[in-house]
């Protein structure tokens, strides 16, 4: 059931409470002869009850038409004691739910109860403190119902804010998985480049040999299959991932396992320790596979100079019989060490192992510390 439901059904339990416990007390214990007969006041009990169920939607109106009913109803002796706990709720409906201006009419009836009410009786002999307290009761229900609608505002300013933050985090995840993307489509581009290269290359040399050296033209061939099957699988990944950008720098050849050890004394030149363990059987993979494996490592070891506080890292490359694992462990913060505080490393990290069908997995440690563990499937050793 929806709030606004519930809601409803509540104040219709106030309404039909209020309205029979008048209707009863009016017709079982007032005399007959009532100023203006029952059936007058009967229409006066449906007047400061029924526009209760509206009193979220017209504050002003059904406070308006509670305290006029309440009053008429006073005026002619009907002596019930229904409309003031109506004109109650209607007093905090007004300052709850009414904007400015109409808002000030529960100040403006309470003096009016004061003016027109309350000193006749303290004239008449009323005790002082059976009529004063009453304006201050009656102001701070009024001034309550101003407050919670103050909270109410803020309580919806606050979600509008924390919906349009999500919504710009999302939004920035978007751009960044786009961006990063598009890199890996740059990368990947160089990649093919280099290999048609080398079949361009391999096939003049072929073309050169094969009538005087036939086996190194077989040669030349066997080098030329392999690199038209390396380029031909990194063309079928980079066609789901090519993106238009105008800042490519395609002079550069791009790093793969091999260059580890390069990375990782750049990186103890800024003094992190590094330990870096590789294990398995070490062998020749796609070039855009060693790729991905430099730049987890690179991104991970960038999370870890930024944000983790750590002073060692340990590296460990697994070359399994069809998978290659990469295990990045810090011992710093743990918690903050992840690429979350406002970068987008794991983002990228999740885009390059997903392209081969990858895992990639971060978290604290239990015994402190923060771990990447990322595991790329390997289809076969490119020569």
């Amino acid at each position: 059931m929806s709030r606004a439901r519930i809601l409803l059904l509540a104040d219709l339990v106030v309404v039909l409470t209020l309205a029979g416990t008048a209707l009863v007390q009016l017709w079982a214990d007032t005399p007959a002869e009532l100023e203006g007969g029952r059936a007058v006041h009967s229409v006066l009990v449906a007047g400061f009850t029924l526009p209760l169920l509206l009193r979220r939607r017209y504050a002003a109106l059904v406070f308006v038409l509670i305290i006029a009913s309440a009053w008429m109803q006073l005026e002619l002796g009907g002596g019930l004691g229904q409309p003031f706990f109506a004109g109650v709720l209607a007093l905090y409906s007004l300052g709850a739910h009414a904007s400015s201006p109409s808002t000030y009419l529960g100040p403006t009836g309470v003096a009016l109860q004061i003016g027109l009410i309350d000193v006749p009786r303290l004239r008449d002999g009323t005790p002082i403190d059976e009529v004063v307290p009453a304006w201050f009761i009656l102001l701070a229900i009024w001034g309550f119902g101003r407050w919670m609608r103050r909270r109410a505002s803020e309580s919806a300013a606050l979600r509008e804010r924390t919906e349009a933050a999500e919504r710009e985090q999302l939004e920035s995840a978007r751009r960044a998985v786009a961006d990063e993307r598009a890199r890996i489509a740059r990368e990947l581009h160089d990649l093919v480049a280099h290999s048609m290269g080398v079949i361009v290359i391999q096939a003049q040399g072929a073309q050169r040999a094969i009538d005087a050296s036939p086996e190194r033209a077989k040669e030349a061939l066997a080098s030329i299959e392999n690199a038209g099957r390396g380029g031909m699988a990194e063309m079928r990944r980079l066609l789901g991932l090519l993106t238009e950008t105008d800042d490519a720098d395609t002079t550069s050849p791009q790093p793969g396992l091999g260059q580890l050890p390069d990375l990782l004394d750049r990186v103890r030149a800024t003094g992190l320790s590094v330990d870096l363990a590789v294990e398995g059987d070490v062998r020749p993979l796609p070039a855009g596979l060693e790729l991905t494996g430099y730049r987890i490592v690179q991104e991970a070891i960038t999370n870890v100079l930024k944000h983790a506080g750590s002073t060692t890292v340990d590296v460990r490359v697994s070359y399994q019989p069809d998978s290659l694992d990469i295990d990045v462990r810090d011992h710093g913060r743990g918690s903050e060490s992840g690429g979350t505080n406002g970068g987008h490393g794991l983002v990228g990290m999740r885009e390059r192992v997903g392209l081969y069908g990858g895992s990639v997995t971060a978290g604290p440690r239990p015994e402190g510390g923060f771990s990447v563990r990322a595991r790329i499937p390997v289809d076969g050793a490119v020569s």
